[in-house]
């Protein structure tokens, strides 16, 4: 194969009649990624092995019924907001916002009940010669889960010869209202349904994380890694300290340094030492969620798979968990007239 290349194909259809289309884009070294434009979710990314063998590296469904039916956010834009927000309530300018409650949960997690993972995107494919992207989009109306201002948004997966996946968000709106989008895929990289990801050895780039209670709601404190089970600015495996952390696992957001002219930069590295894998994170946001699929279950996956309860890690890139109630954290409010973007790239090692 000499050139990038794009298949799209039909997925599934939801119940009220539309088409789901999953498009997979593939590079010279076989690298290939797959999305469909429901929920903008990435649905695999595989690399080639010895003898023409084929690795799936994420954790995903064949299936667009088990997209529907699923909580965990396997491979999502999440939005409008990342994260979490206390008793899913904010307030700007003198004004209180009621954002809606996720099903059984007191609070407002990753865009609410209905966030922009669980809606049909428009999607467009471009082709150039050192890489193929398939760009998303769509209007979420004013109101949208309790957030104000119409907002245009743009989700846009490249795949490149150099072996990177590419996300770039945009959005625009006609008010102010909040904005903090990311993707939620879980990779693992010895490879889907292969076991815990506790061998994984994580590097990440970062002096300190935010402070959460017991709830893992943001308190508005930022504390120094130095000392703690947080501390990757060293390599280390993931499984080496779980005895330290009060979750048996890691789901906490790592403050990054500040970016040069909002450029990308190195936030983390992983390596799965059997097989050899890497992965390589840079992204232009002041945030890297790092979560070790701490509430996951055993369930079936794409490829007649299995993955379980830590089988597979986060690395979602955003602003700081509790911006829209913390102003010490950086603004996430948007403004009309204002463009909102930033990138984040996953370059894969093999």
């Amino acid at each position: 194969m000499s050139e990038m290349f794009c298949q799209p194909c039909i997925f599934g259809e939801l119940p009220d009649g539309q088409t789901v289309t999953q498009y997979t884009l593939r590079n010279p070294s076989g690298l290939s990624i797959s999305v469909i434009n429901y929920g903008a979710t990435l649905t695999s990314v595989k690399v080639p092995g010895l003898g023409g063998t084929v690795h799936e590296l994420t954790l995903g469904f064949d299936k667009l019924q088990d997209y529907l039916n699923h909580h965990f956010y396997f491979g999502a834009t999440i939005g409008r907001v990342a994260n979490r927000i206390a008793n899913a309530h904010f307030q700007y300018q003198g004004s209180d916002f009621y954002l809606s409650k996720n099903p059984g949960y007191a609070h407002h997690l990753h865009g609410g009940e209905k966030g922009f993972d669980k809606v049909i995107w428009q999607s467009e494919v471009s082709m150039q010669r050192d890489k193929a992207s398939v760009e998303f989009s769509l209007i979420s109306p004013d109101g949208d889960q309790g957030y104000p201002g119409a907002l245009e948004v743009k989700t846009t997966y490249s795949l490149t010869l150099a072996n990177e996946l590419k996300i770039s968000f945009e959005a625009k709106t006609d008010r102010t209202t909040p904005v903090d989008l990311t993707n939620h895929t879980y990779w693992n990289l010895t490879g889907a349904g292969s076991g815990t990801v506790f061998d994984h050895v994580l590097q990440v780039f970062a002096d300190q994380y935010v402070m959460t209670d017991k709830d893992l709601l943001p308190t508005g404190q930022i504390a120094e890694v130095n000392g703690s089970p947080f501390d990757f600015r060293q390599p280390h495996h993931l499984g080496e300290r779980l005895d330290q952390t009060t979750l048996g696992g890691y789901d906490l957001c790592f403050v990054l340094a500040a970016t040069i002219n909002h450029e990308p930069r190195l936030a983390a590295q992983i390596k799965a030492p059997y097989s050899g894998r890497t992965l390589e994170i840079t992204t232009t946001q002041p945030g890297l969620q790092f979560y070790t699929g701490n509430n996951l279950r055993s369930c079936s996956i794409a490829d007649g798979l299995m993955t379980q309860k830590y089988g597979g890690f986060c690395m979602e890139t955003q602003n700081l968990p509790g911006a829209v109630k913390y102003a010490q954290f950086p603004s996430p409010f948007l403004a009309p007239g204002e463009l909102y973007h930033h990138e984040t790239c996953y370059r894969l090692i093999w």
